[in-house]
């Protein structure tokens, strides 16, 4: 699955991998340091929290809100034989599709250091690494999860200057992985990164205070799904909250970026779902009550604090309630 972590101060991407009910490993390099952690799998998007980190085995444990319909991969407690085959799994290049790309271990003990960080005991594989696949499951011929990519090397020294790297990816061993989700399992969470730092001038906070007045039973899991799209939206990360966009909706939007252009100092403070209505059971009306804030140049009427009546159109895709349509009933928001 793909992992979107937003820091203090900066945002990037990985892969990870479910373990168990509610829970996926990733690099420790990728979680660390995270105030937002948003994780997309085969049927939706959901939050994630930090469990376990280990930056002497580079590898980190996130506990998710929603069960992940994704299957758990085992982990070898045995490492693979030197030249044995392995597929990597992930998201190289920021892509939102999974990659797979085939290759062999080719080393079982090399010591690797990041940044001056503590050394690690890596394996080596000459399978394709890149960015983004961080985190991400290597797999032996039986599926079982042999090593977790940490990263890989690009230069080496030269005679007259650096060159290129070729077949140096470097993996976390399967029993380092799994002694660590022996010890973490049943850890209570870990606190993501409190930032001091305000998102705007007029100080704004990541927190949506979320109410369900409606009493069907699909309330609750449409509220989920967006409060991770205001979430990532107050975050930043505008990527992660596209992905709660059906493709419908995406193409009417037309990309990310366009979409995104003018969401630079609105936030979302509160969501109020008042009713739901639709007879079927994968496609609902969802009256909500938004309210936002944002710099006085990008309100209407100038307004530094908006509330909002909007119908979102919901429809359930593989599991995931996503928004389909988004319409204003009672026109321009009220000043709050």
């Amino acid at each position: 699955m793909r992992i979107d972590v937003v820091t203090c101060d900066a945002r990037w991407m990985g892969s990870g991998f479910v373990v168990g009910d509610h829970l996926v490993m990733t690099a420790n390099h990728v979680a660390a340091g995270a105030s937002a952690i948003t994780l997309q799998y085969a049927d939706g998007v959901t939050r994630a929290r930090v469990v376990g980190l280990d930056p002497k085995t580079d590898s980190a444990l996130l506990r998710t809100d929603d069960p992940i319909t994704d299957k758990a991969l085992p982990l070898a407690r045995a490492l693979p034989d030197l030249g044995e085959s392995v597929g990597v799994l992930g998201f190289p290049l920021q892509t939102y599709e999974l990659r797979f790309n085939e290759g062999s271990v080719s080393g079982l003990h090399q010591p690797i250091s990041y940044d001056g960080g503590p050394e690690i005991d890596a394996m080596v594989t000459d399978s394709a690494i890149n960015g983004g696949n961080s985190g991400g499951p290597v797999l032996d011929a039986t599926g079982r999860v042999i090593g977790l990519v940490s990263g890989h090397r690009l230069w080496v020294a030269g005679a007259r200057s650096p060159e290129p790297a070729q077949g140096q990816g470097y993996l976390i061993p399967g029993p380092d992985l799994a002694t660590n989700l022996d010890r973490w399992r049943s850890q209570p969470d870990q606190p993501l990164a409190d930032c001091s730092d305000p998102y705007d001038a007029a100080g704004a906070e990541r927190t949506i205070d979320v109410n369900v007045s409606s009493d069907d039973r699909v309330a609750p899991d449409i509220a989920r799904s967006l409060l991770v799209h205001g979430e990532a939206i107050n975050t930043g990360n505008y990527d992660a909250a596209w992905q709660v966009f059906t493709s419908r909706m995406q193409r009417k939007l037309q990309s990310v970026g366009s979409w995104s252009a003018g969401l630079g100092t609105s936030y979302w403070k509160g969501i109020s779902i008042q009713k739901v209505t639709g007879a079927a059971d994968d496609a609902k009306v969802v009256r909500t009550i938004l309210r936002t804030e944002q710099s006085a140049e990008n309100g209407h009427d100038g307004q530094t604090c908006s509330v909002w009546v909007i119908d979102y159109g919901m429809v359930r895709v593989s599991g995931a309630w996503l928004i389909n349509s988004a319409k204003s009933p009672s026109g321009p928001p009220s000043a709050c």
